[in-house]
């Protein structure tokens, strides 16, 4: 219990910077320019490749993390699917707010957090599975997927908290772009303020 608080305390702690970037950076671009509608595309893009990478993995490991060493599905392409679907949500919030620099802190900031998170977990899976853990680490990668190892399973059980966290999941990523067009009034109408135009 302790490590996953620690876990999601550093999750946390690093999308500060992401709201603070978001809120008050703006690009140099026409919001009704090509360039911002093939941006924001591409963020949507990334947003929705996310979110159902993190919902396949939730539906997968959602109630049986730390009870057993879950290989199917997803894990069976890579050992942290969860963090690469985040990844793809970062990607894509930054794109969606045309956000360069957003794009730039998920390098600087989110990546080096997320490694230290995913070594933790580690620790704590070869505790609590040494044998199995360590052959599934070399059959598995860490965050690329490899698709010639991929093996799912017939049925699978979900728990209903597992399922609140994908709708919790879905209706965040959902209200994103909303979120970024109510900024975007909120910045033309002088409600909040733009620090810097970036790049």
């Amino acid at each position: 219990m302790k490590m996953r608080k620690l876990r999601i305390l550093l999750l946390r702690l690093s999308a500060v910077p992401f709201v603070f970037l978001a809120v008050f950076i703006r690009p140099p671009w026409n919001v009704e320019s090509t360039t911002a509608f093939a941006v924001e595309l591409l963020g949507y893009l990334f947003l929705l490749g996310g979110l159902a990478i993190r919902i396949w993995s939730i539906l997968y490991i959602g109630g049986r993390k730390s009870h057993e060493l879950i290989t199917e599905g997803p894990y069976s392409l890579c050992r942290n699917p969860l963090y690469v679907g985040t990844l793809f949500l970062v990607i894509g919030a930054g794109l969606c707010f045309e956000n360069v620099l957003m794009l730039a802190a998920t390098l600087v900031v989110f990546i080096p957090v997320h490694f230290i998170v995913v070594r933790l977990e580690e620790k704590h899976l070869e505790s609590l599975f040494p044998i199995e853990y360590a052959s599934y680490r070399r059959q598995t990668s860490r965050f690329l997927p490899q698709f010639r190892n991929y093996h799912g399973t017939k049925e699978l059980t979900v728990s209903v908290r597992s399922i609140r966290r994908v709708l919790v999941d879905t209706m965040g990523v959902l209200l994103l772009p909303e979120i970024e067009d109510l900024l975007e009034v909120m910045h033309r109408h002088g409600i909040i303020p733009v620090l810097w135009h970036f790049p």
